[in-house]
């Protein structure tokens, strides 16, 4: 007992954890758009007294920018403005106190760290930005001098996608983020995956989306195509993936107990009348399935030893159920004859009246019109 307690202490922490990080909503920036990179200078705009300057003192180039990959790191010789003491320093001059005031982080030689910069994997142009927000709106950590590094120091999307809507600029994925040949978005970045935003309107890719994703797919198949190709949705739904969490190994023996206990769910994707009744009938479950097709030895067909009195006593209480494979001859088969009466006692009575209303139920098991030996 002691141990299944464990077991099940440790399953539900694993479902919140998973929960949680499929649920998380950034406040940074996913490090797969913007990857980390090393510096030359760490922390330059809460140490660097210039950064009380405007922003275009040292970086001047970022007026001009259109793109992400831009490098708007001031140059040395912008430095030199403010910094006269260690104008004219090159790589091999010897390193001072002036040069530990910004390079605090030196190498295995001794000598300052050379900057490291990776390349973003989003869109983003600082001209078009300039026009309608200053520099603060996206890097409010460095307008207000607070350590941070240089890829955290952005807004995250949300705060984006909140401005676009705001301005009436677009808000189409591909908009900010790249995108493939065919134009769908690039999900696959350093071996890292994109998921959406939980606060985006519609998708939730989380740990049940694959049972509950059919009303967002089907109110926002455009937003869907952003990154997905249709055979994506065709794999699963037409059999060729048979996905695990959906469909356990075993399942064409186990899906009879599941099929009457989530009905609905099933209902989502199958039909029973074609799905359902092809395959009962191809695999001898069904009444009408040729001896041949018999599969499942030794285990009787659907209604494995039950009578038929028990059989039509579960009829009168779900005859939906029995509809699934049978026809109406299926009942007259046995009713229509002496042995099997489905009229209660002292039908005579009554049998006229209910004739006169519709006689073609009559002749569905009766000959030369039956209604007339009534009463």
């Amino acid at each position: 007992m002691k141990y299944n307690r464990y077991i099940a202490i440790g399953t539900l922490l694993l479902v919140v954890t998973v929960a949680g990080a499929w649920t998380v909503d950034r406040s940074t920036p996913s490090p797969a758009l913007l990857p980390p990179g090393q510096p030359a200078v760490r922390d330059v705009h809460a140490r660097c007294p210039g950064a009380k300057s405007p922003c275009t003192t040292c970086h001047p180039d970022a007026t001009s920018s259109r793109w992400a990959s831009d490098r708007l790191v001031p140059a040395m010789a912008v430095c030199e403005s403010c910094h006269p003491e260690v104008k004219g320093a090159t790589p091999v001059t010897p390193v001072t106190s002036a040069c530990r005031k910004c390079h605090s982080d030196l190498g295995p030689a001794g000598k300052p760290v050379r900057g490291r910069y990776s390349r973003p994997n989003i869109r983003f142009s600082h001209t078009a930005h300039q026009q309608v927000a200053d520099c603060k709106t996206c890097h409010p950590r460095a307008a207000a001098r607070q350590p941070s590094p240089p890829h955290q120091d952005v807004v995250p999307m949300r705060a984006c996608f909140t401005c676009h809507r705001t301005q009436g600029a677009p808000t189409g994925c591909r908009t900010c983020h790249l995108v493939e040949k065919d134009g769908r978005m690039v999900t696959q970045l350093g071996g890292r995956k994109l998921q959406p935003p939980v606060w985006l309107i519609g998708p939730n890719h989380g740990p049940t989306w694959h049972q509950n994703h059919a009303p967002t797919a089907g109110r926002e198949s455009s937003l869907c195509a952003s990154c997905h190709v249709d055979a994506f949705c065709q794999n699963c739904h037409t059999g060729a993936l048979r996905p695990r969490k959906t469909h356990p190994g075993d399942w064409l023996r186990s899906h009879g107990v599941s099929s009457r206990l989530e009905r609905p769910n099933c209902r989502n994707c199958h039909r029973k009348q074609s799905f359902c009744l092809t395959c009962h009938r191809r695999s001898g479950v069904a009444p009408d399935s040729p001896a041949e097709s018999l599969t499942f030895r030794g285990q009787g067909r659907y209604h494995g030893t039950r009578t038929p009195r028990e059989i039509c006593r579960r009829a009168r209480h779900d005859i939906g159920s029995c509809v699934s494979c049978h026809s109406e001859r299926s009942c007259t088969s046995c009713h229509a004859n002496a042995r099997y009466n489905p009229h209660p006692p002292g039908f005579k009575n009554r049998c006229r009246k209910l004739a006169s209303r519709n006689r073609r139920v009559c002749t569905k098991c009766h000959t030369n019109q039956p209604w007339n030996r009534c009463k």
